[in-house]
């Protein structure tokens, strides 16, 4: 089971994710403090239910939560706020419940409660059967691109896209390094840099810089050499057994 919330304030959103895992502590909880944060989790994972803050400071939740749909289509909307004026605009928007800061454990239990009753927990237990497939999801033009993780050689993150190399090709998707890292990180890639993660098994040299520390050469990639991060060098040493 995966819950979102959404919120541009850590400290409410810290509250919110203590008191659901004190209800579901089996469920994974993950958490945005604005659109762009909140549009790379959308893509990337499919959720049972959305907490949704109708305060974003940037652009207003109820216009959020449209575009949310959009990727979310079985997802149960909940608005949170501390203006009780907004309900009948949370309900008009399909919301399954509003609920009013500050937060209450009994509130919470009654909201959850009736997300399971109507079903949306349910969907869980449909997609268990299914195995994650090591496969990522990248646009191609006007198509819609499966690529296997062994294909991909390297990831670099340039503060706006995450940029997906291969031997024929680099995409650009809007993946955060974090949630890549996550996803990949089983899968023998390993995050050499803060901008850089890179698939273990493209790995030919580990080359010592000027500056007393090293950079990686990878296959496929000549000329380039990427660098490694200080606090990374002992970890990838480890790794080879250096």
């Amino acid at each position: 089971m995966k819950i979102a919330i959404i919120d541009d304030e850590r400290p409410a959103r810290s509250e919110l994710r203590y008191l659901l895992s004190q209800v579901l502590p089996e469920a994974k909880i993950f958490e945005a403090d604005g659109v762009k944060t909140a549009d790379a989790l959308m893509k990337e994972h499919i959720f049972q239910a959305i907490f949704l803050d109708i305060n974003l400071g940037e652009v207003s939740g109820t216009v959020l939560a449209s575009a949310i749909k959009e990727h979310q289509k079985k997802a149960a909307i909940v608005f949170v706020t501390a203006y009780q004026e907004y309900a009948v605009k949370a309900f008009e928007l399909g919301a399954v419940d509003y609920i009013l800061k500050p937060y209450d454990l009994d509130r919470i239990k009654k909201t959850l409660k009736r997300l399971e009753d109507q079903g949306f927990f349910a969907e869980e237990k449909e997609t268990e059967k299914y195995e994650e497939l090591d496969k990522l999801a990248v646009n191609a033009g006007d198509k819609i691109r499966l690529i296997d993780y062994r294909d991909i050689i390297y990831i670099e993150y340039n503060q706006r896209n995450s940029l997906i190399h291969t031997a024929d090709n680099v995409y650009t998707e809007n993946y955060t390094m974090t949630a890549l890292t996550e996803k990949l990180e089983k899968k023998n890639f390993f995050r050499i840099h803060k901008s850089y993660l890179v698939n273990l098994q493209y790995m030919e040299e580990l080359v010592p810089n000027l500056s007393n520390g090293y950079e990686v050469c990878l296959k496929h990639c000549p000329g380039e050499l990427l660098p490694v991060s200080r606090s990374q060098i002992r970890h990838l040493k480890q790794l080879f057994e250096i």
